[in-house]
């Protein structure tokens, strides 16, 4: 039986397509890997003979991450089959079509299509985070460039949000400054602040109990893991800067 995919990376996935598409022009997927909340996976359908530059791929994680700075929203509908063909074949996306690779049986008559605005568009059934900014960031750590097969694959890791930009320093003299506390650090192992909603918490806690159930070594990382997510839980309670950024 398949793992269900991670809301986090699915929807990764799609921020992840549109800057692709967006640098390299390629509007067709043709495999994913979204099961795990830290990591994902996804293939496009690639003709060139020569994979792109370091060059390229750091521009592809730089619109990716500057759309989930951006905090769209995805928003989800169920849509006619029919009506969406119609309405999408002549109204592309991003260069995008509602369908890539993945057969759509014909007995499917209702689809849930997944849009970020002006960005991505995809039939997709699973389920997703609100707004992009809740993925945290995305890093690109691989490339698989298989040119026999016209396929190009592109591993990414899901890290913390990216520090802001700079803004140019105040008048204020440094010894009047005040000093960043420790608990206002970019949450760690992965979190972003959507993971102060104790029900994803806990279920991202009994993820890590399963996953490590009858491993001894497992259960040490798990234990250290949940420690870390729960301190973190504790800081951002107490964190006037998170809370702000809550409200917004």
């Amino acid at each position: 039986m398949s793992k269900p995919r991670d809301s986090i990376t699915d929807s990764a996935c799609h921020v992840l397509k549109g800057a692709i598409v967006k640098i390299l022009n390629t509007p067709l997927t043709i495999s994913v890997d979204c099961t795990n909340s830290k990591k994902g996976r996804i293939s496009v359908e690639y003709d060139q003979a020569d994979k792109p530059t370091a060059e390229i791929i750091q521009q592809i994680e730089d619109e990716a991450n500057k759309i989930i700075k951006e905090n769209l929203e995805f928003k989800v509908c169920q849509i006619n089959r029919k009506e969406a063909e119609e309405k999408y074949k002549s109204n592309l996306v991003n260069n995008t079509f509602i369908y890539d690779k993945f057969p759509v049986p014909e007995s499917v008559t209702s689809l849930t299509l997944v849009e970020l605005k002006d960005w991505n568009i995809n039939c997709c059934p699973a389920t997703h985070l609100k707004t992009t900014g809740e993925i945290g960031s995305i890093k690109i750590a691989g490339i698989n460039h298989r040119a026999n097969k016209k396929e190009l694959e592109f591993r990414f890791d899901i890290g913390a949000p990216l520090a802001a930009t700079t803004s140019k320093p105040s008048s204020t003299s440094s010894s009047s400054a005040k000093p960043a506390t420790a608990a206002a650090a970019a949450p760690s192992h992965n979190l972003t602040l959507k993971d102060t909603d104790v029900q994803l918490l806990t279920k991202k806690i009994m993820q890590l109990v399963v996953e490590a159930k009858g491993d001894e070594n497992k259960l040490s990382e798990a234990h250290t893991d949940i420690e870390q997510i729960l301190t973190i839980l504790k800081n951002t309670s107490y964190t006037n800067g998170y809370q702000s950024v809550i409200r917004k």
